[in-house]
């Protein structure tokens, strides 16, 4: 299954319930409480990543806004950038932390941009024992005593260290534990931050095996419709485009492909 570039508001919609209040411990982050997730997408920022960008309103007013990151950052202009647009689009303080996955041991914390002072926080998965962790979540499935930080340890499983078995081993084990979650509102939770926090790290094969589990959960679902929306957006356009320029009337244009005057006006624009 393709997942289109607006499945990140799909994503997003699913933020708040798998970071609620202090959930985000796991991380060394203790002092926040989710209000709600926001979306990711400003004005003048084209964020081209592979994985996912969090942003999330805190209770005291504060933006909490989280990188995934797969390799070291050179400077920090980049963030520096969003955390501006953040800023300027809700007029809050922004608090930066930056997630390093892969073998990524060091980042850049400050940066002095002269009037510009910048800081982030950087957390490195890597230092964290996965084997450790798959265990801890495991063990709290048996019991029945499953926990928020649970569903973020899981989560982000497939980014940790793992000395005892390989990558493959540890998908499988996530696979295992995912579907054992009898909730299916965490599954949900847990399939969209699977899908867009650890794509990356998943072969083909591993990819098409966990969508087949997860393609009943909700999100699944709406990241295929708008998949299907947006390859019926493109045909319609490109329709549009081939009758305005076979010298059709821009109102038949609208008729036969279902867009806009408007719309339909600004393809003659260009």
């Amino acid at each position: 299954m393709e997942i289109p570039r607006n499945s990140k508001d799909v994503l997003a919609k699913h933020m708040t319930g798998a970071f609620p209040e202090d959930s985000l411990r796991v991380f060394g982050i203790s002092d926040v409480r989710v209000v709600r997730a926001l979306p990711t997408e400003l004005d003048r920022v084209d964020i081209r990543q592979e994985f996912t960008d969090i942003v999330l309103e805190l209770d005291d007013g504060r933006i909490l806004h989280l990188e995934h990151q797969s390799t070291k950052e050179a400077t920090l202009y980049r963030f520096l950038g969003y955390d501006a647009q953040l800023a300027r689009a809700f007029k809050r303080p922004i608090r930066t932390v930056v997630l390093y996955t892969e073998d990524t041991a060091d980042g850049p914390l400050e940066l002095d941009a002269g009037s510009i002072q910048y800081t982030v926080e950087n957390v490195y998965l890597a230092r964290f024992d996965g084997e450790d962790t798959l265990a801890i979540v495991e063990r709290h499935l048996a019991e029945g005593s499953w926990t928020d930080e649970d569903r973020v340890r899981l989560a982000f499983a497939l980014n940790m260290h793992y000395e005892r078995m390989t990558r493959g081993e540890a998908f499988e084990r996530v696979l295992a534990l995912t579907t054992r979650i009898q909730d299916k509102a965490e599954q949900d939770y847990i399939a969209a931050l699977i899908l867009g926090l650890s794509g990356r790290n998943l072969t083909i094969e591993q990819e098409e095996r966990l969508m087949e589990v997860l393609r009943m959960t909700h999100v699944v679902q709406e990241i295929e419709q708008k998949a299907r929306e947006e390859g019926e957006a493109k045909k319609a356009l490109a329709v549009a485009k081939a009758m305005l320029a076979k010298g059709m009337d821009v109102a038949l244009v609208s008729e036969v492909t279902g867009l806009s005057l408007e719309e339909v006006q600004s393809l003659l624009a260009h």
